[in-house]
């Protein structure tokens, strides 16, 4: 396995390979959380103490792994009333917080994760055995599970359209979607999966829904800030670190803050953080340099401890880890940020393709604003909101080659990859193969196409920060990231669409729960820092490096990739339409590929 996260779990039905799947876990802190009546392990793996809670009662046990609001004895009266494990559905949301939900009920295990995929679950079968699990590499290390070379070259891609982001690059290991839960029988064969989360009707006006999102993001923060573990927040100057830094210090005055001063003169997120800060004279306050930490793609040769999937975030790993090491050295053990805020407050433009159809005057009227914000044409514009496609459709068309113009992304389904230059014949076979194959059963996410991409783009951001925290989590620290709780996704998606996305505002959703709190001059910002002069230096000193990687390739090795094509884009001066996307997702998989390739061997079945 490789253990860059530190916490990990797997789930047991009560069968005679229990024991056989705990032996083949690391045995480095590994401990057992639940048993069934019978004795055999139900829950195990490494955890950290206050991060699980356990309830049993008759046949009925119950488990909440992470942060949750929940008392023991609420947990104990829970576990009273759930006689099937359909019992459950009304737990979800029932308490603050983002956790798993882990229940056998008369030998019937139910397990779940969140709607944002931030917390997932994945399954495979040991002999006759259903074994579940957090990770998809401690799963592939109880099966010894090789990497699947298709989807190996399917994340060197730009962009996976759903459902292809959500397969594990494992063989023989699947995982369940988000908002989905697994089911197994107590024979513990024949696993099966239901949705048991609804993104709610958007049907709340701008002032309701910024008055649930408050209360949704103080419960939030709330459940981290209980207890006595020291916190920190990070003080971006963002609209959305900011928040959650506000709202933490109403709970802990003396909370440490971090805060990066760029020294980009275009970038003025500090000086916003200065503002933020200024009413709080209890803080903690940390503000260093952007130079004292290590450079954009630097450290990237010696790097250990990969996440369960590839993944972008490995470019960003010293980085992020400079940051944490930077934390625990002010006594944080818990550090807040505001990823994932983005991706829900946002909202995605292809609600237009929807309003359209609602409210046309008004549709009319906003992209006016909008063709002249983003140079484009009525006409533009026009193919892409009168194409009627499904989403089956668009994916099979985009699959085939049908679709020579690409429409707008107002009105699109979504982004589909083209195929990169550096991919060998035989992976570009596997990834037609693999794009066609799953877009004869593809299904959206939301029968619209506007939900469709915020709950992509949320499940995105689930998946990109589920594999920050696994980089940066230790047996004494880890990052939280309350924007992506189920219960503030709830909240913000509740709200009508044209009122939590305009052309006229920034976030309004946010700005109407934080208006009390935040400071007047924050509210009204119309700048964004992006650091893209940092990522530019940072490619400017470390292309020889970059270039080396591709010597012996790991990928080249499996057949997947040609390094020549990669080695000349680093021949080439920084940009972004050049070096981010597909030649990012290629630098990430060729990371991720040689770390799993060095991973230890499973103990051998007993």
């Amino acid at each position: 396995m490789a253990d860059a996260g530190w916490q990990y779990f797997v789930a047991l039905p009560d069968g005679q390979g229990a024991n056989a799947a705990i032996g083949r876990l690391p045995t480095d802190g590994v401990r057992i959380w639940l048993r069934h009546r019978s004795g055999r392990p139900f829950v195990a793996g490494r955890l950290a103490e206050d991060r699980v809670l356990t309830a049993e009662r008759g046949d009925t046990r119950l488990a909440v792994i992470g942060h949750c609001s929940a008392t023991q004895d609420e947990l104990a009266a829970a576990a009273a009333r759930i006689d099937e494990v359909t019992d459950l559905d009304r737990l979800g949301l029932a308490w603050a917080g983002s956790y798993h939900l882990v229940a056998s009920v008369r030998g019937r295990l139910r397990l779940q994760g969140t709607a944002s995929g931030l917390r997932r679950i994945f399954h495979g079968e040991l002999g006759a055995l259903t074994v579940a699990a957090d990770r998809a590499d401690v799963l592939a290390t109880v099966l010894d599970a090789p990497p699947d070379p298709a989807l190996l070259a399917l994340r060197t891609l730009d962009a996976l359209p759903h459902p292809l982001g959500d397969l594990p690059p494992w063989r023989e290991v699947s995982a369940v979607p988000a908002g989905w839960y697994l089911a197994l029988p107590p024979h513990g064969r024949g696993p099966l999966v239901t949705r048991w989360w609804q993104a709610p009707e958007p049907v709340r006006s701008l002032t309701e829904g910024g008055q649930l999102l408050r209360q949704a993001l103080d419960d939030a923060v709330r459940v981290r800030a209980h207890g006595t573990q020291s916190l920190s927040a990070d003080l971006s100057g963002g609209m959305d670190s900011t928040s959650i830094a506000l709202l933490a210090a109403r709970h802990r005055p003396s909370l440490t803050t971090l805060t990066m001063e760029n020294d980009d003169q275009a970038d003025d997120d500090a000086e916003w953080a200065g503002q933020a800060a200024a009413g709080l004279p209890d803080l903690n306050r940390i503000v260093y340099s952007s130079r004292e930490l290590p450079q954009f793609f630097g450290g990237l040769m010696a790097l250990d401890g990969v996440p369960d999937e590839p993944s972008t975030a490995l470019l960003s790993a010293p980085r992020l880890r400079a940051v944490r090491e930077r934390a625990r050295a002010h006594g944080s053990r818990l550090h807040l940020d505001g990823l994932g805020g983005d991706q829900l407050l946002c909202g995605h433009p292809a609600y237009h393709h929807d309003l359209v159809r609602r409210r046309p005057l008004l549709a009319a009227q906003r992209l006016r604003v909008l063709i002249q914000l983003r140079r484009s044409s009525w006409g533009a514009e026009a193919r892409g909101l009168l194409d009627s496609r499904s989403y089956r459709r668009w994916f099979t068309d985009r699959a085939h080659g049908r679709i020579r113009r690409a429409p707008s992304p107002l009105s699109d389904w979504g982004h589909f990859p083209s195929l990169p230059a550096w991919l060998t014949p035989d992976a570009r076979d596997l990834v037609i193969r693999t794009l066609r194959e799953t877009a004869a059963t593809a299904e959206p996410l939301a029968p619209t196409r506007g939900r469709h991409n915020d709950l992509l783009a949320i499940q995105d951001a689930g998946r990109l920060v589920r594999q920050c925290h696994q980089l940066t989590e230790t047996q004494d620290f880890s990052h939280t990231s309350p924007f992506l709780d189920d219960r503030v996704i709830q909240a913000c998606l509740a709200v009508r669409p044209e009122q939590r996305v305009t052309p006229w505002e920034f976030k309004p959703v946010i700005k109407a729960a934080m208006a009390d709190v935040m400071p007047a001059g924050v509210l009204t910002r119309r700048t964004k820092g992006d650091g893209t002069t940092l990522v530019a230096e940072g490619f400017e000193t470390h292309r020889r490096e970059l270039a080396e990687l591709w010597d012996g390739s790991r990928l080249a090795a499996l057949g997947l990739i040609d390094p020549g094509p990669l080695r000349e884009l680093l021949d080439l001066p920084y940009t972004d339409s050049l070096h981010q996307g597909a030649m990012q997702s290629a630098l990430s998989c060729e990371l991720w590929a040689r770390a799993t390739a060095a991973r230890p061997a499973p103990a051998p079945h007993p």
